[in-house]
């Protein structure tokens, strides 16, 4: 036995637009995010006190600054977080931004592709709809041909009444 799918498809709506304030206050969200977390910071380790120092300070003049993350004083694992410089941040954030607006552009295309194969699908049904109701009125008239000639073929009954 076969199943058929009753379900008629309806799509509403239409799919999501291009909206330059949304894209912007994505970024802007991922922005503050960057910012506010350690990505917008690098790992300084050293394997000794010396090493150690050395290498915050060679970050410091290269623009790292220091930041309120805890500093591991660890034996042979000397480390801590040191923000990136403005320049090196803004290339980060570049970045994000790219990232962030290919991100919207590609939820904006698999929107606008969703209602496409709704549509399509929606079509399909409609007109195998109207091709199953065509093929059903072919074949009603058809029968009712085939009922007038097998009524055609016999008279009535004739049944005397006692």
């Amino acid at each position: 036995m076969t199943t058929i799918n009753t379900d008629k498809i309806v799509i509403s709506g239409v799919p999501a637009k291009y909206d330059a304030s949304e894209l912007q206050r994505r970024q802007k969200q991922y922005q503050a995010a960057y910012k506010k977390t350690s990505q917008s910071c690098d790992m300084v380790r050293g394997g000794h006190p010396k090493q150690f120092l050395q290498a915050v300070i060679d970050h410091a003049a290269n623009g790292y600054s220091l930041t309120d993350y805890a500093v591991s004083l660890d034996p042979a694992a000397y480390s801590t977080l040191m923000r990136k410089p403005e320049s090196m941040q803004e290339v980060d954030l570049t970045k994000i931004n790219n990232d962030v607006r290919d991100t919207y552009k590609a939820e904006l295309e698999a929107s606008h592709e969703g209602y496409k194969q709704r549509l399509f699908a929606q079509l399909v049904q409609a007109e195998e709809s109207k091709q199953a109701a065509k093929v059903q009125a072919a074949k009603d008239k058809v029968y009712d041909d085939l009922r007038r000639q097998a009524e055609a073929c016999y008279a009535p009954l004739d049944f005397p009444e006692v």
